[in-house]
């Protein structure tokens, strides 16, 4: 439990920063006590030599030094100096002549002896001076100054000083005034690290950094064992980080991943997936690295607030067979629920006609209603030869029928069955989607009857499909955007990728997409496939 407290950031940041704060606090002491014990020295010796100055232009000390040792005025002088030295706060006044013998000191045993320290001929040779040297009395700052009678001769020296003990204890006094902002300051750090662990703590969702740590090695490990293409962006679009299948998808050199921008990546789609960044794209199928993928887009949140964008992709014939077993499942169950509908509504207006009586009608309806359905079926078998695309547009067919939209196929359509298996799926999505977008626009539009017409052939070796309808048409200023994935003319978040698929299965088919205006007064548009798909779309 003791490791896994110290482990703690909160604990670390805080005995980081009280030892810094510790360790300032030592260094501002050491250096503070230097600082201040050389300037009570220096202060000490420019006080000791003013009072030295003043001392030796007395006139008793000049009389003293003239009349010599053991005269009156010289014996006099002792205790005027002791007096003197008594007012001042120095530690010793002591005054000598030329021999060095004391004529004053604060010890009267000491008098007529000769001075000590080794400092005092420089002084005798005219010359004023601040030293530190030891004395009888001990270890001293003093300063020194000569005595000149009037003739400006030198006569004598007076030497005043502080001991060592004494600038010690003045050192020791005012360094105890510094003691509260020596206190204060390890207080800060003290209060600085408590608020700083607080509020890393808070950036980092209360998370130590070993859980950091082992989150992100599990992160990374999982990244890369997943099939799926992953990359996080910033907002400007940088990567910040992406897996190992990514790399491999899109043929990305490690070494760059921290200098590419989307732009490497999905040159076309660049600034589509960077729009509206908060809007959630699942299934978008695109064309980049010389390969089909199919992309999801989810916005990155911290803390509620979108920093980046996470996509994750992967190869297209990875996940096209499921799709399209899912798109056909979803295709006959959407026949089944429109026929059902549809036969429930003639089987209701049968029951209602033979309760009537009206036997003969009811025959009339069910003829014609059997007669319509299997010219339909029998119509589009001979026309396509393939019963995939037979069944799509029966499918179709039921469908615009429900909606109350005339679906035709025209009677001049035909279709080899010798198309590639690869073409034929990528055919199913194809007309699909512009058939449901026929349809819809059809069903819309201003004109009555709505109708929608498909036409096919081939010419060669290229296979031609037009779907119309007799909608509103399409404006000419909307052609530019109209294949963009995030186009639509339809709300909610699933519209707007319809025609962009078309586009996209178009192009890997190696085949063309024009849009015009149709017979039926909306929109036609027209798709030429080359009969052969590339090896590229056969293993798709």
């Amino acid at each position: 439990m003791r490791r896994r407290r110290i482990q703690r950031l909160e604990t670390r940041l805080i005995l980081w920063v009280l030892a810094f704060s510790l360790l300032q606090v030592v260094l501002f002491a050491a250096l503070g006590q230097y600082l201040l014990e050389r300037g009570v020295r220096e202060e000490a010796g420019r006080k000791a030599l003013d009072l030295a100055q003043l001392v030796a232009e007395l006139p008793q000390v000049r009389q003293a030094l003239v009349a010599g040792i053991g005269s009156p005025a010289g014996d006099a002088l002792a205790p005027f100096i002791d007096h003197l030295w008594r007012r001042t706060g120095a530690d010793f006044i002591v005054v000598g002549d030329t021999r060095l013998r004391r004529l004053a000191h604060p010890q009267p045993d000491r008098l007529g002896k000769t001075m000590q320290g080794g400092d005092s001929q420089e002084v005798l040779a005219g010359n004023t001076i601040i030293s530190e040297a030891r004395g009888s009395l001990g270890f001293s700052v003093r300063g020194k100054a000569p005595v000149l009678d009037a003739g400006g001769n030198v006569i004598g020296l007076v030497s005043v000083g502080f001991l060592n003990r004494s600038v010690e204890s003045i050192v020791a006094g005012r360094y105890l005034q510094w003691l509260p902002v020596v206190l204060a300051v390890f207080l800060v750090g003290i209060l600085s690290s408590l608020w700083i662990a607080r509020r890393v703590r808070a950036a980092l969702f209360g998370w130590q950094p070993h859980e950091i740590a082992r989150v992100f090695a599990e992160q990374s490990a999982m990244l890369d064992t997943v099939r799926s293409g992953i990359v996080a962006l910033d907002l400007d679009g940088w990567v910040q980080r992406s897996n190992r299948r990514a790399r491999q998808l899109l043929g990305v050199d490690t070494s760059q991943e921290s200098a590419l921008h989307l732009r490497d990546l999905f040159p076309d789609q660049a600034g589509f997936l960077l729009r509206d960044v908060e809007q959630v794209l699942d299934g978008v199928e695109l064309y980049a690295a010389g390969q089909e993928l199919v992309l999801f887009r989810r916005p990155l949140r911290v803390g509620g607030t979108v920093r980046g964008v996470f996509l994750s992709f992967r190869p297209q014939d990875e996940v096209a067979h499921v799709s399209q077993q899912l798109a056909q499942v979803e295709a006959f169950a959407e026949l089944l629920r429109v026929q059902t509908h549809d036969y429930s509504n003639k089987l209701n207006t049968l029951g209602a006609l033979i309760q009537m009586g009206a036997y003969g009608k009811a025959v009339e309806l069910i003829g014609l209603e059997s007669q319509g359905h299997q010219a339909m079926v029998n119509r589009l078998l001979d026309s396509t030869g393939e019963p995939l695309l037979a069944g799509l547009l029966l499918g179709k067919y039921h469908k615009a029928k429900e909606q109350g939209v005339s679906f035709e196929v025209a009677e001049e359509s035909v279709l080899d069955a010798a198309a590639s298996k690869a073409l034929l799926e990528r055919l199913v999505s194809i007309l699909g989607n512009l058939i449901d977008n026929a349809i819809e626009a059809a069903r819309v539009g201003p004109r009555q009857p709505a109708r929608v017409r498909v036409t096919f052939d081939d010419l060669g070796d290229h296979l031609i499909f037009d779907v119309e309808d007799s909608g509103e048409g399409l404006h000419r200023e909307r052609l530019e955007a109209l294949f963009r994935p995030d186009y639509s003319s339809k709300s909610g978040r699933q519209h707007g990728v319809g025609l962009y698929l078309v586009k996209t299965y178009v192009s890997a088919l190696k085949g063309t997409l024009e849009v015009g205006q149709a017979d039926l007064g909306g929109a036609r548009f027209t798709v030429y496939l080359p009969r052969r798909p590339t090896d590229e779309d056969n293993r798709s």
